[in-house]
Parts: structure tokens; sequence; C-alpha cells
């Protein structure tokens, strides 16, 4: 933690280059989990969201997460 970090580094949306570790916290539709990406073998953190739990429309949130 408090590493630096490339601002402008783009991560991948496939599933297969992360390993996700420990889980390091919680919410009302998602956990998020300290993990390896593995192209740069960095530590991330990765939110999973639970959809089923999700009371919301999720379109505008969607391209707000790609855009990122």
């Amino acid at each position: 933690m408090g590493g630096s970090h490339d601002q402008s580094q783009n991560f991948s949306t496939n599933p297969s280059d992360y390993k996700l570790l420990e889980e390091v916290g919680y919410g009302a539709t998602a956990t998020v989990y300290r993990a390896i990406y593995l192209p740069f073998n960095q530590v991330v953190a990765v939110k999973c969201m639970d959809l089923d739990r999700c009371d919301i429309n999720l379109v505008p949130i969607f391209f707000l997460l790609t855009a990122l």
C-alpha cells in the first residue's frame, strides 16, 4: 500500500488475467478482493459486484466502468 502507480495504465477486463487472493471488504452489492494482475505481476484490488443483489439500472454504471 502507498506504492506508486501510473494512473494511465490500462488493465484487462479478462478474469483470467487476475488471481484473487483474500477478501478485503464487502458491501451490500459487492465484495473487494486483493488480487494479482498477472500480466504486470502487480497487486491490485478487484471489486466483484453481485448483480442479483443490485436493485438499480446498471447501464450507466457499465458505461462508466468501461470508460475507466
